[in-house]
C-alpha cells in the first residue's frame, strides 16, 4: 500500500516527465524519471519479508481473576531487513492488561528475532481467543506500508472461581448421608485390596500381582473392593432473569461459582456429580466422578449464559428418571419469575429426595444498579421471604444467599422448617 507521500512522489515524477516532454526540457524529465525509479526500488527493497511468528500463553485453562503470561515471538526468515515492522496481538476487550503491551516495533535483520511479552487478566468467566496478529511493514523512508494478518489464534477458557466450602458443608444442616464414597466389603471397582484371584482372559494387564506370580508361578490378580458413591445433582438457573445486578455480581455469576464450589467439594469426595442448566433450553451433563468430569463441569459453566425462560417444573420432569432414588439435589436459583417452582421443588422432596435451595437475592442485587422505593423494596423482600417459607414447609433446606455474604458463610445460613 502507497503512502500520501509516496502518491504525492509519484504524481511529481509523472508531472515532470509530461512537462519536460512538451517544452523539451531534458533535465526535468531526469528528475521525474528519477522520481519514479526512487519509488520503483524504494518498493522493491521494502517488500514483504518472510515473518515467523508464534505465540506461547502461560495456561490456556485458568480461573477467573487469574493472570495470563503471552509470549509472541517474530522471526525474519528472508535474506534483507524489514525496514520497520509494527505488530499488535488482537486481545479480547474482556481482558485486561497487567504489565507490558500487546503490540511493538521493531527492525529486524535476517535471520533476527525478537519477543514481545505482555499480561492480562482474567475477570469474566468464559471462552476467549487471543489472536490473529495484525503485521504491519513500513520502509525507511514511510513510502509504503504492507498490512497483513498472521492467522495464530489461541484459545482460552476461564472457569468460575471456586471457593472452599468443606468446612461449611460440614458445619451446615446439610445432609451428612452423601460424605464421599464408602468402600464396600465386595469385589468390584474401587481403590482398596479385597483379594488375590486368578488371572482370567480379559483382566487388565496392570492388575496383575508379579511377587505372587513370582512366589507361585501362576499369574495372579489383585482384586479391589468396590466403592459405593453417591449421585449429587446440581440444577443451576441461567434464565433470563439471572443477569440481575452487576457484570460481575448477579444470580447467574455467584450461581456458576456455588456450582462449580459444590462440584468440587464432591468429586474430591469421589461422589459423581452431574451438573443441569435451564434458560432457553435445558443442557445435562451426565453424573459421573473423578478429574475427568472436574474438567467437564467446569467447561460446561466456563460458557453458561443467561438465555430463555424455561421453568423449573419442566426441568425436574424431564430429569425424574435420571436422578436416581435418594439422590441430594441441590438447585441454584433466584426462584424469580416462575410460577413452577414450589409444586416442582414439592414434587423432588416428596419423592424422597434431598433437596437443598441456594437462592442469590436477586431483589438485592437488583437495589446494587437501580433505585427501588423503600416501600416497594419492603414488599418484594416479604413476598421472597413468604416464598423460601413455603418452600422448605416441604421438606427442603433452604438458604438466603445476600450478594454481601461469601459462599461458604451463606451455607451456614440452612433454613428448616
Amino acid at each position: 500500500m502507497w503512502t500520501r507521500k509516496a502518491a504525492i512522489m509519484l504524481t511529481s515524477g509523472i508531472s515532470l516527465i509530461l512537462i519536460g516532454m512538451m517544452i523539451s526540457h531534458f533535465q526535468l524529465m531526469i528528475i521525474g524519471l528519477t522520481f519514479v525509479a526512487f519509488l520503483v526500488i524504494n518498493g522493491w527493497v521494502s517488500g514483504h519479508s518472510d515473518l515467523e511468528i508464534s505465540r506461547n500463553i502461560s495456561a490456556q485453562n485458568v480461573y477467573k481473576g487469574d493472570d495470563i503470561l503471552v509470549e509472541v515471538k517474530v522471526t525474519n526468515n528472508s535474506f534483507r531487513r524489514t525496514q520497520l515492522l509494527e505488530l499488535f496481538d488482537n486481545v479480547p476487550h474482556e481482558m485486561k492488561m497487567r504489565r507490558g503491551i500487546n503490540q511493538m516495533r521493531m527492525n529486524l535483520g535476517p535471520g533476527q528475532s525478537a519477543t514481545m511479552r505482555y499480561t492480562v487478566r482474567c475477570p469474566l468467566r468464559g471462552h476467549y481467543t487471543v489472536g490473529p496478529v495484525s503485521v504491519r511493514h513500513r520502509n525507511s523512508f514511510n513510502l509504503f506500508v504492507n498490512e497483513s494478518k498472521v492467522d495464530d489464534r489461541t484459545h482460552i477458557t476461564v472457569f468460575p472461581q471456586v471457593r472452599e466450602v468443606e468446612e461449611a458443608l460440614l458445619r451446615s444442616n446439610v445432609p451428612k448421608m452423601y460424605t464421599g464414597a464408602t468402600t464396600l466389603k465386595t469385589p468390584g471397582q474401587g481403590m482398596e485390596f479385597y483379594s488375590l484371584r486368578e488371572y482370567l482372559p480379559g483382566d487388565a494387564f496392570r492388575m496383575i500381582n508379579w511377587k505372587a506370580f513370582a512366589r507361585t508361578g501362576e499369574l495372579m490378580v489383585n482384586e479391589k473392593t468396590r466403592d459405593a458413591v453417591t449421585d449429587v445433582f446440581i440444577i443451576l438457573d441461567i434464565r433470563d432473569i439471572a443477569r440481575i445486578g452487576t457484570v460481575l455480581k448477579n444470580p447467574l455469576e455467584m450461581g456458576t461459582v456455588a456450582a462449580a464450589s459444590i462440584a468440587n467439594y464432591f468429586i474430591r469426595r469421589r461422589d459423581s456429580v452431574s451438573i443441569v442448566t435451564y434458560g432457553d433450553r435445558m443442557n445435562y451433563l451426565p453424573p459421573e466422578t473423578g478429574d475427568k468430569q472436574y474438567y467437564k463441569v467446569l467447561s460446561m459453566l466456563a460458557g453458561v449464559e443467561s438465555k430463555g425462560s424455561m421453568p423449573l417444573q419442566a426441568v425436574t420432569n424431564a430429569m425424574t428418571s435420571r436422578i436416581s432414588r435418594g439422590s441430594p439435589v441441590f438447585i441454584i436459583s433466584s426462584l424469580e419469575g416462575d410460577g413452577t417452582t414450589l409444586p416442582a421443588i414439592r414434587s423432588l422432596a416428596g419423592k424422597g429426595h434431598e433437596v437443598i435451595v441456594l437462592s442469590p437475592s436477586s431483589i438485592d442485587l437488583e437495589r446494587l444498579v437501580s433505585r427501588i422505593p423503600r416501600m416497594s423494596y419492603e414488599v418484594l423482600k416479604l413476598e421472597r421471604q413468604n416464598r423460601l417459607t413455603a418452600i422448605s414447609g416441604y421438606g427442603a433446606k433452604v438458604i438466603d444467599w445476600m450478594p454481601d455474604i461469601e459462599l461458604s458463610q451463606a451455607l451456614l445460613q440452612v433454613k428448616t422448617v
